[in-house]
């Protein structure tokens, strides 16, 4: 019988993949307009990709502008302004996250958080969304695919592993490890990046909406 159940943060629960882009859009098109010389196309483009590789990285705009020789904290200011005030705007859950979490704990069930978030950055992103009071476990700066975020969380919520069911984006980072573990597995087909399923371990089950979620827990 399933009594807990352990959650990815980014492309699970939040869209951070369209909100990344689109703020990094935004700060590309501030640069511009503050005087950065590049076409728009090029710079929105090569910014975000600077994004994929350093993903939580703090000092993106910073590396990125030097890059191009155009470093000035004129243009880097409005960068970093933009990409904030957008990123707020699109930081959001998908539909129906909150509503879905409230059902599974009405259910008595325990809800777990594992993400390969920096502690400050997850917790940001959960309290903006306010979500953070929902979960009875958050594992933040998780080594995935690594076991020992999940035998951390087999700890705390004293369950074993047949017990727990884990909820992912990633088919690798999220998923693959839990099942060898012994853990059900759901994977959520949906989010800004599809990532390669047939190398790994086939999910016990995946769902095209979150609130699909219910059923499954039946």
């Amino acid at each position: 019988m399933l009594k807990a159940v352990l959650f990815d943060l980014d492309n699970t629960l939040l869209d951070f993949w369209k909100m990344k882009r689109k703020a990094s859009d935004s700060a590309a098109q501030a640069m511009i307009k503050a005087g950065l010389k590049l076409p728009k196309k090029k710079a929105e483009e090569e910014l975000f990709q600077s994004y994929t590789k350093h993903i939580e990285g703090e000092r993106v705009f910073q590396k990125f502008l030097k890059e191009k020789q155009q470093y000035s904290e004129r243009i880097l200011a409005a960068g970093i302004n933009a990409y904030l005030k957008t990123k707020q705007q699109y930081l959001k859950t998908y539909p129906q996250v909150k509503p879905t979490l409230m059902k599974l704990k009405k259910r008595r069930l325990k809800l777990g958080l594992i993400t390969n978030a920096p502690k400050l950055k997850a917790y940001q992103r959960l309290d903006a969304l306010e979500l953070t009071n929902l979960f009875d476990l958050i594992i933040t700066e998780a080594q995935k695919p690594a076991k020992k975020s999940y035998q951390r969380a087999l700890r705390q919520l004293k369950l074993k592993p047949e017990e727990i069911l884990v909820v992912g984006d990633s088919p690798r980072l999220d998923l693959h490890r839990a099942k060898i573990m012994g853990m059900k597995t759901c994977l959520v087909d949906y989010g800004y990046i599809h990532y390669p399923h047939k190398r790994f371990i086939k999910p016990d089950y995946k769902i095209q909406k979150i609130e699909e979620l219910v059923k499954v827990l039946k």
